[in-house]
This record gives structure tokens, C-alpha cells and sequence, in this order.
């Protein structure tokens, strides 16, 4: 509530209409919220969520980023990305993508997706425009796990295809004879070449899979995927970090030649380790990344895979390398609230304040740690009940800064005397401003009414019983007080317990 005059008029009603996030909801963790916990809205048909903040801490909050939420599920009729802002209220929301997460690209940020049917990776613009595609190359399948975006201007994407076992090139059991095998591709972003292609049948043995089971092989259908490649960096030195999950393995390999220069972890690891199995134990691990010029490598470690024994709860970890000495060691480690085990799929990301986001997977959960592994915030996009069910589910999270410039405009609605305010994507609305006018379609005189202050998705605003004109619209306005852009004009409703101030 504020107090606001305006010439002879003062409006001084103003309610959120969003649905806030829940703290440590009890009915919400047992499904009353329903599976897919979720929000709709009265002058958009954005969807956002209902969150549950089961910790949090102010240690968490900033509000120049933004958390990319990405979901689909056994509850969802079309996937999903959504953008959130510090307190958890929806900025944008999309349809059609599976994946997203913040790049750069030549100096400008995107939201890098995988388009629902998985054919392509699009980036996205600050207009929320896809500015370009990505497909994978030489025949291969373009897989759902990672695109990642270099600094010198190219894409790495996972790659992954069924194939027949030339038993020359990769010696397995003689019944296998056929292998989904996986890798990746560097590809340049605007023309679509292929500069760099590894595939791990070429640097793995068939002993170092865990999980071939009797009969696999024998068809394309059944074919065993030994590899599950789900991320890939490239390092200044112009070698490639990969995970390999069905290994429970991180490679690293010659970015010339895509010879392997060391293992770590699974059945090949060549790092003794001085934590005593602690870091070296990873099993079904995911997004395996290097920090400080590669000297720590940070991973999601799922403490699950099929064909070894479950060593969870799920952890997202960080290990010191000494390459010269070929030891590892483990440096921090971030437990999972509640000790949860996720089965596949996950996250992690070091932010530049040090803090630590793990996301979860189909645990509808993500949880943010200060660097020494203390548990800050822990946030439930879905019921607890249901985690692990794929009811609702995600596949990364992470936090990024973000402008959001949308070519739409302001949308507007009416109902039962209230007025309901929005702009899907826009992050510089500061306040809205309320004003009449006797022109339909606007673009003349107006009177301004009042000021509104953003506070959600979606603002709510009292109508005055002193209206001015035969119409109304709202503006959007920055913290500079400059306008963004306008919804169109309204008819008046019928006010319904609008407050107004007579000015003297």
C-alpha cells in the first residue's frame, strides 16, 4: 500500500495477483496443490508455478538473476521454460522446449532450448526471438542432454545414434552386435559445419560398461547404450572435459587428435585418490565442468546407475586434480536435502558469489549451498509425495542475469470490477501506471491516475470510482520512470471497493 497524489485523484489500492510461494507446506508435499502445482493467470495465458521454500536464506537472493526452470512430465500436456525472479514469481514463460539454460554468444545472452521434438537446439534473443538453430551433423541424432556455447563462437552438442558393432574397431561379446554409442560435435553456429566429431565406442571399452544384461545387442531395439554421454566443455587449451554416465566416468581428451588424456572415476580411473574413495566414487554422474583453469572439476553426482549398486544420496561435488602427479582429492561436498537419490538426469552450477545450485531432476527440487557445502535455500516445484514418479520433473536449473526485452505489449483484463496487468518476459517493469483517456486505441490526451508497483507476474489494481475518460490503459514504466510500453485501452468496468483520495 501506498499514498500517491495525483492532481484532485489518489488510488491507493493495490493487491498482487499472484499465488505466493508456500513455506514448508505440508499438504502441499502430499499432493493438495495438486501434482503439477501450478498458476494461471487473468490477463495472460502464461503458466506459472506454486512454489514450496522448504529453507531460505538472504544469502540466495539477487535480483539481477534469474532462475531458468525448465519442466515436462507425466502432469504437463506440453513442455515448458520458465524464468523466475528472486522471489520465486514468474518473469517469462514459454511452451515447446524440454531444456534451457543462459549463454553467451558472440557478446549477447540467449536462452539456449531443445525444441520439443528434439531437433534442434534454438537461441533464443532478449525478444524472446529464436535467432538460431543447431542440429547435429554427419547423420548423427541430436540428443537432449547439453549444447554448450564457446567463446570462440562455436556450439558442442551431444550426439548419440544405434550402430553395428565392427568388432575390429571395438571388441564387445560376440552376441552383441549392435551398440547405441554416443559423443559430440563442434559445430559452427552460423553455418551448421561440423568442425569436431568424437564418438566414445572409439576410447571406451566394452569391459568399463556396467550394465549389459543377457540378450542386449542382439537388434537395434535392444541395443545396449554404454556410453550415455550428458555434458561436454571445452578449455582454453582446446581439449574437451566429457561425462560418460553408464561409465561413471569424466574424460578428458585432446581437442586435435580426441585422444583420451586421462579417466576419472569408473572402471578406468587413472587418479589415485586421497580422500579414500570420496572422489573417484561417483556413479551415474552428470554436468561435469572445470574451475580455476582446471584445476577443480565440479560434478552432479546421482549416487545411482543401472548396473551398480546404489551409493547415494544424490551430491554435487567438487575435486582438486594434480595432473602432474595424477592424484585427486575431494575439496567440498553438497548433500542433497533429505538425502534424496535421483535416478537420472540433474545439475549443478558454481555461481560467481560461490554458491552452489543443484537441480534436482525428476525430484521437483532445487537447492542452493554456500560454498563450504552449508544447505541455504531449498525450494519444491512439486510435491515430495511424487518425486522420482516423473509427475512433474525438470532437467537442469540454474541461475543467470538476464534483460528481457519482449515484442509483445502489456496485456490487460478486466474481471469483476478488478484490473489485471502483465508482460511476459519483460525484467526492467519497475511500476504500472494507471491513466484515462476519451481516444480508443489511445495515442492522444490521458490523465494519469496512479501508480502501481510491480510486485509478481501479474498486478492486480483497484479500479477509482473517480474515472477520468471513457477509457483506460496501463503503462509500463522502469525505475527511471520511463515508459516501456502500454497495454491497449479498456472500457471502464464497474468499480468494485475502489479507494480514492480527494486531494485538497
Amino acid at each position: 500500500m501506498f499514498l500517491k497524489p495525483v492532481a484532485l485523484l489518489l488510488v491507493i489500492c493495490e493487491s498482487l495477483a499472484d499465488i505466493p510461494p508456500l513455506y514448508r507446506s505440508r499438504p502441499y508435499d502430499l499432493g493438495a496443490f495438486d501434482r503439477w502445482p501450478h498458476q494461471l493467470y487473468h490477463s495472460s495465458n502464461a503458466i506459472g508455478p506454486i512454489l514450496n521454500i522448504h529453507d531460505k536464506s538472504a544469502l540466495c537472493y539477487n535480483e539481477s538473476t534469474y532462475t531458468v526452470v525448465p519442466y515436462w512430465g507425466k502432469q504437463v500436456n506440453i513442455p515448458g521454460v520458465m524464468l523466475l525472479d528472486t522471489k520465486g514469481y514468474l518473469v517469462w514463460h514459454t511452451t515447446g522446449y524440454v531444456t534451457a539454460d543462459i549463454q553467451s554468444f558472440q557478446g549477447e545472452d540467449y536462452v539456449v532450448s531443445l525444441s520439443e521434438d528434439s531437433t534442434y537446439y534454438a537461441l533464443i534473443n532478449s525478444r524472446y526471438e529464436e535467432a538460431y538453430q543447431i542440429r547435429s551433423g554427419n547423420g548423427w541424432q541430436l540428443d537432449a542432454h547439453e549444447l554448450t556455447l564457446t567463446p570462440s563462437g562455436t556450439a558442442l552438442l551431444v550426439i548419440n545414434g544405434v550402430f553395428p558393432v565392427n568388432q575390429t574397431a571395438f571388441e564387445a561379446p560376440p552376441e552383441v552386435e549392435f551398440i547405441f554409442d554416443a559423443g559430440f560435435q563442434e559445430i559452427e553456429v552460423q553455418t551448421g559445419e561440423v568442425l569436431f566429431e568424437w564418438r566414445a565406442s572409439d576410447h571406451y571399452r566394452f569391459e568399463e560398461y556396467y550394465h549389459f544384461q543377457p540378450g542386449d545387442g542382439k537388434t537395434e531395439k535392444t541395443a545396449p547404450d554404454l556410453f550415455h554421454v550428458n555434458s561436454i566443455e571445452k578449455d582454453d587449451l582446446g581439449n574437451y572435459l566429457i561425462s560418460c554416465r553408464m561409465m561413471s566416468s569424466v574424460v578428458y581428451v585432446d581437442g586435435q587428435t580426441g585422444a583420451v588424456i586421462w579417466k576419472l572415476g569408473g572402471k578406468a580411473n587413472m587418479f589415485k585418490d586421497l580422500s579414500g574413495g570420496a572422489a573417484t566414487d561417483f556413479n551415474g554422474q552428470h554436468h561435469a565442468r572445470f574451475h580455476e583453469n582446471g584445476r577443480i572439476v565440479s560434478i552432479f553426482d546421482n549416487g545411482n546407475c543401472p548396473g551398480r549398486p546404489v551409493t547415494g544420496p544424490t551430491r554435487g561435488l567438487t575435486v582438486v586434480l594434480d595432473t602432474e602427479k595424477m592424484t585427486v582429492q575431494l575439496q567440498h561436498e553438497y548433500i542433497s536435502p533429505n538425502s534424496v537419490l535421483t535416478e537420472n538426469s540433474g545439475s549443478m552450477q558454481i555461481l560467481d558469489s560461490g554458491n552452489v545450485i543443484l537441480g534436482f531432476g525428476p525430484n521437483a527440487n532445487w537447492a542452493e549451498y554456500a560454498s563450504n557445502g552449508s544447505l541455504l535455500c531449498n525450494v519444491h516445484i512439486g510435491p515430495e509425495t511424487f518425486f522420482n514418479s516423473g509427475e512433474i520433473r525438470t532437467y537442469r536449473i540454474s541461475k543467470s542475469p538476464w534483460i528481457g526485452h519482449p515484442q509483445t505489449v502489456p496485456e490487460i483484463a478486466v474481471d469483476d470490477g478488478r484490473v489485471y496487468v502483465s508482460w511476459n518476459g519483460a525484467t526492467e517493469v519497475a511500476t504500472w501506471s494507471l491513466d484515462g483517456t476519451d481516444i480508443e486505441g489511445g495515442g492522444g490526451a490521458s490523465t494519469f491516475l496512479g501508480k502501481f508497483p510491480k510486485d509478481g507476474f501479474e498486478t492486480e489494481i483497484s479500479v477509482p470510482t473517480n474515472q477520468t475518460g471513457r477509457y483506460f490503459f496501463v503503462s509500463a514504466l522502469n525505475r527511471a520512470g520511463q515508459v516501456l510500453g502500454s497495454t491497449s485501452t479498456v472500457h471502464w468496468p464497474r468499480p468494485r471497493q475502489g479507494i480514492v483520495y480527494q486531494g485538497p
